[in-house]
């Protein structure tokens, strides 16, 4: 393989992997941002801004990640790592469904949990 195909291949991939990563970006912070306002707006409609609103805040859930060393990791997976993503964290998040008037703010944090988690995926599928 020549010098010109070898850096034209380390190029494609670089580009791939680029336009993954920004994939990644877009897919989580959509899910973080409007996939809880369409959640709000299909099962809560008589009062879906104020569902988005409270589904919204319920990323203060990640205020746990104040407490590790580092502050931010690239490569770290939130689920099972930060408390309040951990999964017996998760497993109260999901009791809470059952209680109707927190059935928002379980929903809003399962949705924060589910899109964590698919972020641990990207993550261990681009490696």
């Amino acid at each position: 393989m020549s010098f010109l195909n070898l850096s034209a291949a380390i190029y494609s991939i670089s580009t791939a992997v680029f336009l993954l990563s920004l994939t990644q970006t877009v897919v989580h912070y959509s899910l973080h941002f409007l996939f809880p306002g369409l959640v709000a707006w299909l099962f809560f409609r008589r009062q879906w801004k104020r569902a988005w609103l409270i589904m919204l805040t319920t990323m203060l859930v990640d205020m746990d990640h104040l407490l590790a060393t580092p502050l931010f990791d690239p490569e770290r997976c939130s689920i099972g790592f930060h408390p309040l993503h951990s999964y017996p964290a998760i497993a109260v998040y999901t009791i809470l469904l059952l209680i109707p008037r927190l059935r928002i703010v379980a929903v809003g944090l399962l949705l924060h949990m589910l899109t964590d988690f698919q972020d641990c995926c990207w993550m261990n599928w681009l490696k």
